[in-house]
């Protein structure tokens, strides 16, 4: 049922998008499948592309290492990360990530697929959160739908979808 209600977050995220990002293939506005497909180049959108896939490198380096202040820039001084362990303020980040780290190790983030919202305000993130846990050398991987609310560039809100039911983060 969770993995039903995330494909449907990131779906409607999708289908949300009015234009195509840069990392997409542009649309067939003809309907005429038979005539080439010409790409239109906007800097802009590629650039917004650029520093949205970079903010999201800095928040799994940050992750990875266990240093924060890598991706603290990124935040808004009132953003908020939210995800079915609860809520947490940007300040208090750093201090989340050390309690995290007390009873995980060997952290590993793949991306899946970043999806950028035409006017850049909006991202969503699906990635793949492998991790051991210290107290028993339990490795497993968590597959995590992140949306991405963004002012000015910077994150208002990162709001995690993923079940924790199934998730080694749910019993440390």
């Amino acid at each position: 049922m969770t993995q039903h209600v995330l494909l449907t977050l990131l779906l409607s995220c999708v289908v949300a998008m009015k234009e195509p990002t840069a990392a997409q293939a542009p649309r067939n506005l003809t309907g005429n499948s038979n005539q080439p497909q010409v790409a239109r180049h906007d800097s802009a959108k590629t650039d917004n592309t650029v520093k949205i896939r970079e903010l999201v490198d800095r928040q799994i380096q940050a992750w990875e290492k266990d240093d924060f202040g890598i991706a603290a820039p990124d935040w808004l001084p009132s953003g908020e990360l939210i995800s079915p362990g609860g809520h947490v303020p940007a300040e208090e980040m750093q201090t989340a990530m050390a309690g995290y780290f007390k009873q995980f190790r060997d952290l590993r983030v793949t991306v899946k697929n970043v999806f950028i919202s035409s006017d850049g305000a909006k991202a969503a993130i699906e990635w793949d959160w492998d991790v051991t846990r210290r107290r028993d050398g339990v490795r497993a991987v968590t597959r995590d739908a992140i949306i991405v609310d963004l002012v000015g560039g910077r994150i208002a809100s990162w709001r995690e979808y993923f079940d924790f039911g199934n998730s080694i983060d749910a019993k440390p």
